[in-house]
């Protein structure tokens, strides 16, 4: 239906009585249907075709208004569509600068206000014995005891600006002194350590794999191993703690290797101590002692003027007469 221009609310009826109308109509009438029925009719006509054009006029506004209407809901929604990446964008950018503004801020924590710092400093090992405990691999006790972590201090603090290395913290890299991250020189064997470095390393390591979130099972299983190593009655034995010391040194190797290898073979409890391995080490160092001669005599013939000579360096004096009786002597040395 071709579009309606015109408004049919404002068109106006012709005036059908007029004299122009009825001389037009006078030649149509007759006497069954004069000029007043004619004119009745086109007045009916025209009304009812009028009524009609307003009725589509009606549906024709409601048509134009629905498409406006749609026509501007899809402009909103662009419009808001628009204003919603805008925003969105703006909120990432916001996000990426706090993200940033965390990455630059100082990584450290709360401190509680009022609480005193400890009466004694704590032992901190070096970075390379921290980083081996976090790797889950065998590290020596010696790294823990306090001379160690003396010198790990010392070596932190004088290490060379310029000799660094780089260290990962989530996704940040941090610049670290070298010698820190790096093997001690001088490490003592487990099995070369005193009792006392024994049982102060042990402590600083146990509490520090703690720190390093180690299974609880394993730092248990762990301190179990060592108290009973400590109390234990061979001990009390000619070379016992020597024994105990090795057996410690070999027993930790072989459980820290076990945890991180790949074999289905179930990992020993290490806090069960195998005595039957401890005495036959112990029968081991026994008979090593006595092979290289710790309980064996050595015999050393000296001439006279060599004993005379090696006496004046204990206050005698090498010019005095040697006396007589040491003219035929034989000296016997025992080698311990």
């Amino acid at each position: 239906m071709p579009r309606i221009t015109q408004d049919p609310n404002l068109a106006e009826s012709p005036d059908f009585d007029s004299i122009e109308f009825q001389a037009v109509y006078a030649p149509l009438a007759t006497e069954a249907n004069p000029v007043e029925n004619i004119i009745g009719t086109l007045k009916a006509a025209w009304t009812h075709n009028n009524n009609a054009k307003k009725a589509a006029w009606e549906a024709q506004v409601e048509q134009d208004k629905a498409a406006e209407e749609a026509t501007e809901q899809e402009r909103q929604a662009a419009v808001e569509a628009e204003e919603a990446m805008k925003e969105k964008e703006l909120q990432e950018t916001e996000e990426a600068n706090q993200r940033e503004k965390e990455k630059r801020k100082p990584k450290v924590q709360n401190f509680t206000v009022n609480k005193v710092v400890d009466s004694v400093s704590d032992t901190c090992p070096s970075p390379y014995a921290i980083h081996k405990l976090r790797q889950g691999e065998y590290i020596e006790l010696y790294y823990f005891t306090p001379e160690a972590c003396s010198e790990a201090e010392r070596a932190e603090q004088t290490a060379a600006k310029d000799n660094i290395t780089f260290t990962s913290v989530g996704d940040q890299l941090f610049m670290k002194p070298a010698a820190a991250y790096k093997a001690a020189k001088k490490v003592i064997r487990d099995e070369d350590l005193t009792f006392k470095q024994l049982t102060l390393a042990k402590n600083d390591m146990l509490r520090h794999m703690g720190q390093e979130e180690w299974p609880e099972q394993h730092v248990v299983a762990l301190s179990v191993f060592f108290f009973k190593l400590e109390s234990h009655r061979l001990r009390k034995q000619d070379g016992g703690d020597t024994v105990v010391l090795r057996y410690q040194s070999q027993v930790c190797r072989e459980w820290m290797e076990a945890l991180k290898g790949t074999s289905d073979e179930d990992v020993f409890d290490i806090s069960v101590i195998n005595d039957l391995r401890l005495n036959q080490m112990y029968t081991e160092h026994l008979n090593a002692r006595h092979s290289q001669g710790v309980l064996c005599i050595r015999k050393t013939t000296l001439s006279p003027r060599e004993l005379w000579s090696s006496l004046g360096f204990l206050g005698g004096s090498r010019d005095a007469e040697m006396p007589g009786s040491l003219k035929s002597y034989s000296a016997c040395l025992r080698c311990l």
